[in-house]
């Protein structure tokens, strides 16, 4: 995706394609999330909970390995 203005991003056609026409799209400076119109905010933030809690471990993962290789 490439951010056009401040509220447009150009979404691919591929992407489009899977995530539908009724989907919302809510860009940071860093991600973007995507999700159905039909999809709660409330579980939205669930979702992203989880999605948090998994990118934690990656960088507690990233950390350990980073380590080893330091005291190797």
């Amino acid at each position: 995706m490439t951010k056009i203005e401040s509220d447009m991003l150009h979404v691919p056609k591929e992407l489009k394609e899977i995530l539908g026409s009724d989907t919302k799209i809510i860009a940071g400076t860093a991600a973007v999330i995507a999700f159905s119109a039909g999809t709660s905010y409330a579980d939205v933030l669930r979702s992203l909970e989880l999605i948090q809690d998994d990118i934690r471990l990656r960088m507690a993962q990233e950390r350990s390995e980073e380590s080893r290789r330091r005291h190797s």
